[in-house]
């Protein structure tokens, strides 16, 4: 088997296996394995298992801010701008399932809280930043703008996860539903 690119495709391999059987479940010669590539070169190419999803952490969420800035439409008012925003991030995340579950998983670990001043996390607060960015200030708690990150996350991974659980037939409407609920728990009275 001819990769052409082993570092992209040790870290396809090793997303799966993360997914599939979590991080500490998932030993580095099985990552090399199922890549086809010597443990040796997996090392070559990350430090450590550690790195490894430290990258893959990156390479997502990379490409979850180019897709959703490719998705997104401008809008004149508030509701119409975050309801872009939250339909390019569950699109995306039902488009791409493994990166989906990849940053659940992360997200609900330890290193998490090992990588909070690393470029990985940092990325995701520039993005989470864009996104406070593009909301009217009258529309978040301004004393805890955390907890309106938090709020939009925990709305947006229950859609998409929702999406991916279930047969739905048509996701725009279910997407467009699902805002509305959301938009109705947040917006300011």
């Amino acid at each position: 088997m001819v990769i052409k690119d082993k570092r992209e495709h040790i870290i396809k391999t090793a997303m799966t296996l993360f997914v599939t059987n979590g991080f500490h479940a998932t030993p580095t010669f099985l990552i090399a394995k199922k890549a086809h590539v010597s443990v040796g070169t997996l090392f070559n190419h990350f430090k450590n298992k550690a790195n490894l999803i430290e990258e893959i952490y990156i390479e997502i969420k990379m490409h979850l801010r180019e897709t959703f800035l490719n998705l997104l439409d401008q809008h004149d008012n508030q509701h119409d701008q975050l309801q872009s925003m939250y339909y390019a991030i569950v699109k995306w995340g039902y488009e791409n399932p493994n990166e989906f579950y990849y940053l659940e998983l992360f997200d609900h670990s330890p290193f998490k809280n090992v990588y909070k001043t690393n470029a990985s996390l940092i990325i995701n607060q520039k993005f989470k930043q864009e996104i406070l960015d593009a909301i009217s200030p009258d529309s978040i708690c301004h004393e805890f703008p955390d907890y309106s990150l938090m709020f939009i996350d925990r709305s947006i991974h229950a859609a998409t996860r929702f999406l991916l659980e279930n047969e739905i037939e048509c996701i725009d409407h279910f997407i467009n539903d699902s805002f509305d609920l959301f938009w109705n728990g947040f917006k300011r009275k």
